[in-house]
């Protein structure tokens, strides 16, 4: 598994996105931009498929749902430096 970025790269896909993507756009753009076999890891745990980048964020209150099933970014949102370090 060589291909694997850090959790927060999904979060800066999403933030610098001019889309509001369904969950399942979401993944779309996460295969058309690291590829279909991305797995994505965090700070504090092992590498996941991309299929639970949004679950995982939705858990870490990183990104909510909108009322009309659109993926957003929490608006208070906070995000650590763990990416700058991340060895994948």
């Amino acid at each position: 598994m060589n291909n694997i970025k850090h959790i927060h790269e999904v979060i800066f896909l999403i933030e610098e996105s001019d889309e509001q993507w369904t969950p399942e756009e979401l993944i779309e753009a996460i295969s058309n931009t690291w590829g279909k076999d991305v797995h994505f890891g965090a700070c504090s745990g092992n590498a996941f498929p991309k299929e639970y980048a949004l679950d995982f964020l939705i858990s870490r209150g990183k990104a909510v749902l909108s009322d009309d099933g659109k993926v957003a970014l929490h608006p208070s949102m906070q995000i650590c430096d763990g990416h700058k370090e991340f060895q994948g």
